[in-house]
């Protein structure tokens, strides 16, 4: 089906400037032309969708989602209780919530591989809706460490590589290891390395291998510099937590640049903060005490600003189905990132589609609107270059060629 997708302006993820009365053409599943409204004729042959005011983008890309937990303050609780088939389903809606809210690729990264792979293949042969979808499985960590409830415990270097290897055999698209530890696990330490750097770096050697890459979740700062060294594909969080219980950061700038030099990418799930914020969710005392992250958001902002500066690669991971951090709340990240960390609304775009597809691999894929790319598109409601928070209003949604949302409306 040939469809034209016409709008006052239009992103197309690599460019810094928007095309203005653009044109973006559709044919089945891929992208048959990027162009202007004059260009096409005044009676197309095809379906034509018009938003007036709206912008074209191509669709957002979810880094950092864990499709089996709820999102609820029990997330913890009904994770480590619930069946496989109550985990499923919760696992199939969180899957749909995340498409209509205009997010076309994601990436699990870190769910019972019993769900992961069923969901992901079940999306595959459109039995259910959601997204292009990329898995790790289960996480590995160490014995007790973080998520070792639906992780891969493994303590020597030597079961680090057999847990790896088996994730590539089940078909893992992606590797997930606990640098540190974190705080949806009860007993592990935030503030500590769970492996060194020497299992860090056997671990990337052996996953590139195999063609697929590393991610790793490195809260205390111990965590991050190992990972840095070992040439850890995606940095996860990169918090830099001290390992002084009385102090809230120990950042390393000269690890920073070590970080940007080697281009590895960090998704820093930077919008977790906001959400409690933004919908009036407060935050306990005992949250606050334990949270450095959640008590001191101005020094992790400015961090992360820091970064940046010095070119570290950022892409865009929300951390969903953690408690209060929903399917539906993508937009919030990229706005974390302009109001909080001052970078301008084209840049966090791009963080969100073409640099996060770069991170996965897929940019040839998908990520921009470019001739011959996935028909990943959507239409905002206005302009997120004037205001990022138009990005929460999402007019029209097509994935893969197919129309899932149009004029708010969704038809899935």
């Amino acid at each position: 089906m040939r469809r034209f997708l016409l709008a006052d302006q239009l992103i197309d993820g690599f460019n810094d400037k928007p095309i203005k009365n653009a044109a973006l053409i559709l044919q089945d599943e891929k992208i048959e032309a990027v162009t202007t409204q004059d260009q096409i004729g005044r009676d197309p042959d095809g379906e034509i969708i018009n938003v007036a005011g709206g912008t074209i983008m191509p669709g957002f890309i979810e880094m950092h989602a864990h499709m089996h937990c709820s999102a609820e303050p029990e997330a913890f609780d009904q994770v480590i209780s619930e069946s496989h088939e109550e985990l499923l389903m919760r696992s199939v809606e969180a899957m749909r919530n995340t498409l209509i809210s205009g997010v076309t690729t994601v990436r699990d990264l870190g769910s019972k591989n019993e769900i992961a792979f069923a969901v992901k293949k079940a999306v595959e042969d459109r039995k259910i809706n959601g997204p292009r979808l990329l898995v790790t499985g289960t996480p590995i960590t160490t014995t007790a460490g973080h998520c070792n409830f639906f992780g891969t415990e493994a303590d020597t270097a030597e079961n680090v590589i057999s847990a790896l290897r088996n994730q590539v055999k089940l078909g893992a698209d992606y590797i997930k290891i606990m640098s540190t530890g974190g705080v949806f696990t009860p007993r592990s330490n935030v503030r500590a390395a769970q492996y060194t750097t020497d299992v860090l770096r056997l671990a990337v050697e052996d996953a590139e291998r195999l063609g697929v890459r590393v991610a790793a979740h490195c809260h205390a700062t111990e965590g991050v510099i190992n990972c840095a060294e070992a040439g850890i594909h995606n940095l996860i969080h990169s918090t830099w937590l001290s390992a002084d219980q009385t102090q809230n950061w120990d950042y390393r700038p000269e690890i920073a640049d070590m970080i940007a030099e080697k281009e590895l990418w960090v998704d820093p799930t930077i919008a977790i903060a906001t959400i409690r914020t933004e919908k009036g969710i407060p935050f306990t005392e005992e949250e606050l005490l334990a949270s450095a992250v959640l008590s001191d958001m101005e020094g992790r902002f400015a961090i992360l600003k820091d970064m940046w500066d010095r070119g570290v690669k950022f892409v865009a991971g929300l951390d969903t189905g953690m408690s209060y951090v929903e399917f539906g709340d993508f937009a919030y990240t990229p706005q974390s990132m302009v109001e909080g960390m001052g970078i301008s609304e084209m840049e966090a775009i791009i963080c969100s589609t073409l640099s996060s597809a770069q991170c996965l691999g897929i940019d040839e894929i998908t990520g921009t609107l470019e001739t011959n790319k996935s028909a990943d598109a959507i239409i905002v409601a206005g302009d997120p270059l004037k205001d990022i928070r138009k990005l929460h209003d999402i007019d029209t949604i097509i994935s893969q060629g197919h129309l899932i949302k149009r004029a708010g409306k969704v038809l899935i």
